[in-house]
């Protein structure tokens, strides 16, 4: 996961990577959490997501993973999944997208995409004419970097 900016003024993104496949998913952030899920220590992670932990664990339960999804609109929405007494099933409870990465982050556990999630908003990095696009791209910042460097 990576924290970058959108156009100016506009916000911040969690750019979350596929665990080893090509896919690429952009989760809007604030910007107190793209402070969080971006400092390379966790010592001063969020306060509220221990004691979440510690609630959750006081009832029997734990946070099993966070899953990303799409709501009936087509907006990103996201849930923490809470084991049950049936190993089977889980229990979701919803949460903003960014509270489960920082959760995610927070407690170690996986983050997962739904493919309908994947299908609307993801990025497949695979894909033959995104790749033809980002050597575009590339030759066009090689050659912006090339001149800067000539300026100097």
């Amino acid at each position: 996961m990576g924290i970058r900016s959108t156009v100016p003024d506009s916000g911040l993104v969690a750019v979350l990577m596929e665990d080893g496949g090509p896919g690429m998913l952009a989760v809007p952030v604030g910007a107190r959490d793209g402070l969080l899920l971006s400092a390379p220590e966790w010592s001063s992670g969020p306060s509220w997501a221990p004691f979440l932990s510690a609630c959750v664990d006081a009832f029997g339960s734990t946070v099993l993973h966070v899953v990303l999804d799409v709501d009936a609109d087509g907006g990103m929405c996201a849930s923490a999944a809470l084991d049950t007494d049936t190993p089977a099933q889980s229990t979701a409870v919803p949460c903003t997208p960014s509270d489960a990465l920082v959760l995610a982050r927070a407690l170690g556990v996986p983050i997962l995409a739904t493919s309908a999630l994947l299908r609307i908003r993801g990025l497949d990095l695979g894909e033959e004419a995104l790749q033809r696009r980002l050597r575009q791209w590339r030759r066009v910042l090689d050659g912006i970097v090339a001149e800067d460097a000539s300026s100097l």
